[in-house]
């Protein structure tokens, strides 16, 4: 099975969380939508997301859940 995998960043960095896998492009998209952009202050810092959708030609179902 293939999937659509949300990865975001955090200022550049990869987020702790790892991605979230979707069955459908769209599903993706609008979660990245939503996402990116967002931000809040650290340490007088501004930290902001960036999140893109990338397609995972084969995943195992067994290992990692799909939405």
């Amino acid at each position: 099975m293939s999937a659509f995998l949300l990865i975001c960043t955090l200022n550049g960095f990869l987020d702790q969380g790892g991605g979230v896998y979707f069955r459908n492009a769209n599903d993706c998209i609008n979660f990245k939508d939503i996402l990116s952009g967002q931000s809040y202050m650290k340490n007088d810092k501004k930290q902001v997301y960036d999140c893109m959708c990338k397609l995972v030609p084969k995943i195992n179902e067994k290992k990692v859940r799909v939405y």
